[in-house]
């Protein structure tokens, strides 16, 4: 695995780690019916709705690193695994020569993606998300998938799971983006919020 590689997981790691060591924002909590419209506006929910009700053709299967989250990182809906949080193929790919050496070195010592979480076959998407520009990925069949959408850095803007969007708010810091909170939206047939929920987490 690449240098940067590595970085990435233990970035994902710590980072896990870090949110969980202030109990007190790690829970969600209710978003009240009057500051619900507010709050769908700052999260430009026009836009996420745009994505989630466009129809995608998933035709190209990807191996990619499956890092599980740590216990202290908020349990999300669809066992959501962090090492998707971003998508950077340099990192989240699993390239074919690492998979054949893998299947040569037998009952050698497990390598880094083995002791991370392992490998999983997700399916992309040709079509970009709109007003995004980033890519669209599908985890899963059926009702335990997860479609996940990203904007044009790579960083996970949202993913829809059976009637929720979880929604992801990042801001600046220095050349990073830095996971802020974490909104659960519960929508209705027609993909418009019913109810939601939100994490606030402390940030540097």
């Amino acid at each position: 695995m690449k240098l940067k590689s590595v970085i990435l997981f233990l970035t994902i790691l710590l980072f896990s780690y870090s949110v969980g060591s202030t109990p007190t924002n790690i829970n969600f909590v209710e978003i009240p019916t009057k500051k619900m419209s507010g709050k769908l506006k700052g999260l430009a929910f026009a836009t996420i709705r745009t994505s989630i009700i466009k129809e995608y053709n998933f035709t190209e299967p990807k191996e990619i690193r499956y890092v599980p989250c740590s216990p202290d990182f908020p349990v999300l809906v669809g066992d959501f695994p962090c090492s998707l949080l971003s998508w950077d193929e340099e990192a989240i790919f699993v390239e074919e020569s690492s998979s054949l050496q893998d299947a040569e070195a037998g009952n050698n010592e497990p390598n880094l993606d083995d002791r991370l979480g392992g490998k999983v076959i997700v399916l992309m998407s040709k079509t970009k998300s709109p007003n995004m520009d980033g890519s669209v990925v599908k985890l899963g069949e059926d009702e335990d998938q997860l479609k996940l959408f990203y904007d044009k850095e790579g960083y996970l803007s949202h993913y829809v799971f059976q009637s929720n969007v979880i929604v992801f708010k990042w801001i600046q810091n220095q050349k990073l983006k830095v996971l802020s909170g974490i909104v659960q939206l519960k929508l209705d047939s027609n993909s418009f919020p019913v109810s939601g929920k939100e994490i606030q987490f402390s940030t540097p």
